[in-house]
């Protein structure tokens, strides 16, 4: 049965209802559980609303807070709901789909449990190959990945491991290297200074894009630079497309026809990015939004490459940056070919899942 999205207020006013008319809580979830699938209340909150009910809590607001293990605000206190913690964590989500928890935890300005509660429970996201995606999605994006996929299923049924051999992949991404700096603060005491060692926090943005054959791009954004449709465009014509001309070739000597697939963002969808791919006679395959299983940059590469510099120590941006590279440049070509030889399967498995999001 396909899941319905019910908000935690209505799937609380049917809890209040089976409750009027004595129904265990064990039935009242089960009942949730077929309507609502991954979405349902759990359990012990289930219980805690019956509770409430006993006890003659009806106020709605204050309960659907308590509801998720937030605090109302009744009591004079900043509530984590505050819409502008809530604006502030989407913000920073849609700037980087790869932040971590306690990254945002930290940058917002709440605890770790107050920031995955909101997440999960009020923005509605979970991770998936380390990048925050809905945790529900619609019927309408169910059908697009489900559409897009028969789409390349059958290409590549038609075309055979030649189609796979002309894609080309990548996308971009964040690495976040701190800097300890030691500082000297006075205490109370006259005379008497304590030092207190803080951090400060860069990132770096590069992008990566390769094939079958290995590697082909590797390139750190020049720091001040935003990555615009006008800067994404500019790495394709005068950074990705020489490197390929120059590494790949036909056994002829003639340039091969280029497939690319990266995702959807605005920036790879605005026209002036169009506009260069159709001038540099490059297709583009279809990618559904939210939908990081499908792209071998995101289920595959940046996961690698985080495990392996994860917990390493960095003294600046061009030694951060020279251990991406090394370990970019170790990655065999078999490794890389077949990241991409497992999209027919990935494709396949999101048809026979009736398009919902897979890790495999």
């Amino acid at each position: 049965m396909a899941s319905t999205m019910l908000a935690l207020r209505d799937q609380r006013a049917v809890v209040k209802y089976l409750s009027l008319k004595k129904t265990d809580p064990t039935e009242i979830h089960k009942q949730l559980s077929a309507v609502c699938g991954e979405g349902t209340a759990s359990y012990k909150v289930i219980r805690d609303w019956m509770q409430d009910f006993h006890e003659g809590r009806e106020d709605l607001m204050d309960q659907c807070a308590r509801c998720v293990g937030i605090q109302s605000p009744t009591n004079g206190t900043l509530a984590p709901t505050d819409p502008s913690i809530v604006v502030r964590l989407e913000e920073l989500i849609n700037c980087d789909r790869r932040i971590s928890l306690e990254a945002a935890a930290e940058m917002v300005g709440v605890t770790q449990h107050t920031a995955q509660t909101i997440i999960t429970n009020v923005l509605g996201l979970k991770r998936v190959c380390k990048r925050w995606v809905p945790r529900l999605l619609t019927p309408e994006q169910r059908q697009g990945r489900i559409a897009n996929c028969h789409e390349l299923a059958d290409r590549y049924e038609a075309e055979g491991d030649d189609f796979l051999n002309r894609i080309i992949t990548g996308d971009e991404t964040f690495v976040t290297y701190y800097l300890p700096e030691r500082r000297t603060s006075t205490t109370y005491k006259p005379g008497m200074t304590e030092r207190k060692m803080i951090q400060h926090k860069f990132r770096v943005l590069y992008a990566i894009f390769y094939d079958v054959q290995g590697l082909l791009l590797a390139h750190p954004v020049p720091e001040q630079t935003q990555m615009t449709a006008e800067y994404y465009s500019y790495l394709l014509r005068d950074l990705l497309l020489p490197a390929i001309k120059r590494k790949r070739k036909n056994s002829s000597g003639k340039e091969r026809e280029i497939l690319l697939l990266h995702d959807n963002t605005a920036m790879h969808n605005a026209k002036v990015t169009q506009l260069a791919l159709t001038d540099l006679n490059i297709e583009t395959l279809p990618h559904p939004p939210d939908s990081p299983d499908l792209l071998p940059a995101e289920f595959w590469l940046y996961p690698h490459l985080r495990d392996q510099i994860q917990g390493s120590s960095f003294k600046d941006r061009s030694s951060t940056w020279s251990a991406l590279s090394h370990h970019c440049n170790s990655i065999t070509e078999n490794e890389m070919a077949n990241s991409i030889r497992n999209l027919p399967d990935r494709w396949n498995r999101v048809i026979d899942f009736s398009g919902g999001l897979h890790i495999l």
